[in-house]
């Protein structure tokens, strides 16, 4: 049987492109998608919270297995994003702040002689996730940016895939996997089960990329900015939850952990816009903190939403089992005046969450609602600094 040359040209374009989620990369990222094959074989580690089970997952955040890229190189590689490297003082600020969790030791702000292996199991992982790999998309995304601008299309393509893959991983395990859990937790998964954000971000992934094609580089720098954006939310959430329920609930080492982990990646945007907010979010989720105050933390973050280019109907509320808001826990200007929810009446009205709209097309104050004028300081959010 003969094929005509189309066909076989349109077999080899398929078997050499990648699927990374909802997003088709022109380059071969496997070397990076497959980090979140270790990823999780970091967290099984961990989990055994035993002293064999942590030197494993250090062996594998500092080598590898399933991919010759490591955890430990995204952060010491250098160029990581600005706005890090200012408030953490450090270029390899992901790198310090993960070792000093794994000894116990002590980074920044950041305390770890107290955690025991169950909070350790939730920051080292997650560290390697949200700060390591986050960084690293957000450094691809600015460099495919660059690279558009300066006519170097290939460079460009490159580094767009590689954000991409590093954002998902295989199937979903890197910084997409947040959004996911997050969705659960407020409501905002869409009817496909997907949550709104990554959504939103393959969305932004897939316009950038038809931008570099088309030397639209406004297009692709609008689309980072937008993902940038986005990514936050996850974290903003993540932190609220565990807030929540170290203030209200039974939180302990386990919520403290993924609390201060997020916060470690969301505080220089929030510093960016409040310092004195940042200091507030932290000194109520640092690894060492003896209280936490939740609508002290929640309020502080809601200060800086337009600064942040994210919107209270993005973060939404912390949902209870029954589907409705938990008391003083729903999104920023919706009154909680009743019992929780979970404790009220049968039949009694219960404010129920809703998916935002599509994050992908909502005009925001905020550098993503303002292509032709991105990167000009009068309209930038404090998001678009992390790119420059």
């Amino acid at each position: 049987m003969k094929f005509s040359a189309s066909i076989l040209t349109l077999w080899a374009a398929t078997a050499s492109a990648a699927k990374i989620g909802s997003y088709e990369a022109t380059n071969d990222v496997t070397v990076l998608t497959s980090m979140g094959t270790d990823l999780d074989a970091m967290g099984d580690a961990l989990k055994l919270a035993t002293d064999e089970g942590l030197a494993t997952a250090q062996s594998l955040y500092e080598t590898g297995s399933a991919s010759t890229k490591t955890f430990k190189e995204l952060s010491v590689s250098g160029n990581n994003p600005p706005v890090f490297v200012d408030y953490y003082g450090s270029e390899t600020y992901g790198d310090e702040y993960i070792m000093a969790a794994i000894q116990g030791g002590t980074f920044a702000k950041s305390n770890f002689s107290g955690i025991d292996a169950t909070g350790k199991e939730q920051i080292i992982k997650k560290g390697a996730a949200y700060l390591n790999a986050y960084g690293a998309v957000l450094k691809h995304a600015g460099a495919a940016v660059a690279s558009c601008k300066a006519g170097d299309a290939d460079a460009a393509n490159l580094n767009w895939d590689e954000a991409a893959a590093l954002f998902y991983g295989v199937g979903g395990e890197m910084v997409y996997t947040m959004g996911q859990k997050r969705c659960e937790n407020f409501g905002t998964c869409g009817a496909d089960g997907e949550a709104a954000v990554n959504t939103a971000i393959f969305s932004k992934l897939n316009e950038g990329q038809a931008g570099i094609a088309g030397d639209d580089c406004g297009k692709t720098e609008a689309a980072a900015v937008a993902i940038t954006e986005h990514m936050q939310i996850p974290l903003v959430q993540g932190v609220l939850r565990a807030a929540y329920k170290l203030d209200k609930e039974d939180g302990a080492q386990k919520e403290l952990g993924y609390g201060t982990v997020f916060a470690a990646a969301v505080l220089p945007m929030v510093a960016k816009c409040n310092a004195g907010d940042a200091t507030i979010i932290n000194d109520n989720i640092a690894p060492d903190t003896t209280s936490t105050d939740f609508m002290a933390v929640k309020t502080a973050f809601e200060n800086n939403y337009d600064c942040m280019g994210i919107t209270c109907e993005q973060v939404s509320g912390l949902v209870g089992k029954e589907g409705g808001f938990l008391m003083g826990a729903g999104p920023c200007g919706v009154e909680m005046t009743a019992a929780p929810v979970d404790d009220a009446e049968p039949g009694a009205d219960k404010p129920k969450p809703k998916p935002p709209s599509d994050m992908s097309d909502m005009e925001m104050e905020s550098g993503a609602s303002v292509v032709g004028v991105v990167g000009s300081a009068a309209v930038a959010t404090a998001a678009f600094a992390m790119l420059l």
